[in-house]
């Protein structure tokens, strides 16, 4: 929790700061406050920030707009604008990189249920190194690669709408794709009558439900927790029959945010089962294994 509070204070450390120092260096330093560049509602609205991006859908990507476009609606906010607008941009500017750098955090350990033993791997050399995270890979008897990853939301320290957001974000970044090349070189490794190479895959999102619930103990206990879910085709171009890959696999994941800014994801990957095997689509019991764990 003490890494959400910081992500909260560090933008505004950083943009008074820059005021600060700013206003020092001009030379009406000794007839005004260091905060006179923002004026009071410019301080209350850096205040309303801190708040905002603990309770608003998506944090600082929605709060920063709203309350930049709030300020230059009245005609009294564009002309203050046009007089301060190097000090303001200024501590703007740093302000979010202040923000940006409590990316780099430390996260929790992730999720790890008894039952599934000792991970294989507790790290992953082809994850991207921003935003902070940790992930531990286990791979069953069945050859099912599972990983459970614990990253840093740098723009979040609230729960609302995080997971959707965080999982967005990664699709358009193409950060599924790193981190799945550890589990394609294990699914190579263990599968003797597959080849892939993880420089031919390909993620395609495949309809599913936005959500799914999850029954944590008995049928009529009434025990469910909801998390947001998405699933995707694993394609290979290797054979070059399709030029959007043949499929070879399969992924499910699944996620629940924290406070604090910390997003925990299972990823469940499978090698393409032959037509005669019936399993859990999703992956229902290790996800249930999952979510009991993370308590």
């Amino acid at each position: 929790m003490w890494q959400g509070v910081l992500q909260s204070l560090a933008p505004l450390a950083g943009g008074g700061l820059a005021l600060y120092l700013h206003h020092r260096r001009t030379k009406d330093s000794e007839e005004h406050h260091w905060t006179w560049a923002i004026g009071s509602n410019g301080v209350r609205m850096a205040f309303v920030f801190a708040a905002l991006i603990w309770i608003v859908p998506a944090g600082a990507l929605l709060a920063l707009p709203a309350l930049l476009l709030l300020s230059l609606l009245s005609p009294a906010g564009r002309q203050e604008w046009s007089e301060q607008r190097t000090p303001r941009l200024v501590a703007l500017s740093v302000a979010v990189l202040c923000l940006g750098a409590t990316g780099f955090l430390p996260v929790s350990q992730p999720v790890a249920p008894d039952d599934w033993g000792q991970p294989l791997f507790t790290e992953n050399p082809h994850a991207p190194i921003y935003p902070a995270g940790q992930q531990y890979t286990w791979v069953t008897t069945d050859v099912v690669v599972l990983q459970s990853l614990t990253m840093r939301l740098p723009h979040q320290p609230g729960v609302m709408g995080a997971e959707t957001v965080a999982l967005n974000l990664a699709s358009l970044m193409n950060m599924e794709t790193g981190r799945l090349h550890q589990a394609i070189e294990l699914i190579d490794e263990e599968v003797p009558f597959v080849r892939l190479n993880p420089e031919e895959i390909t993620l395609r999102p495949v309809p599913a439900p936005s959500t799914v619930d999850i029954i944590l103990g008995s049928w009529d206990s009434g025990d469910v927790e909801t998390v947001v879910y998405r699933a995707y085709d694993i394609n290979t171009t290797a054979f070059g029959s399709d030029p959007e890959g043949t499929k070879v696999g399969e992924v499910s994941m699944v996620a629940k945010a924290s406070w604090g800014g910390e997003l925990d994801i299972l990823v469940i990957v499978r090698p393409l089962q032959p037509p005669n095997v019936d399993y859990d689509g999703i992956g229902e019991q290790w996800i249930r294994d999952w979510l009991i764990a993370r308590g």
